[in-house]
């Protein structure tokens, strides 16, 4: 198989790794919502430190929704 059938493969793969991550973090915002995380989830320790809950929930909420709304755009 030559670079160009490669990179097809590449490029395939990678959009569909977005695409899962996508809906795993559209998953994700279900249970921020049902367990109630913006008042309940603990700041990060460990590997996580630093991680707090304003800053998950921003990743949960604004960039999936961000990347939600570049793709129903058309892109």
């Amino acid at each position: 198989m030559g670079r160009h059938q490669n990179y097809i493969t590449e490029v395939r793969q990678h959009a569909r790794s977005l695409w899962d991550a996508l809906n795993e973090l559209e998953a994700l915002q279900k249970e921020w919502n049902a367990l109630s995380y913006s008042t309940t989830l603990d700041d990060g320790e460990g590997e996580n430190i630093k991680q707090v809950r304003a800053d998950i929930g921003s990743v949960v909420f604004d960039t999936t929704i961000a990347l939600r709304a570049l793709l129903d755009g058309g892109h």
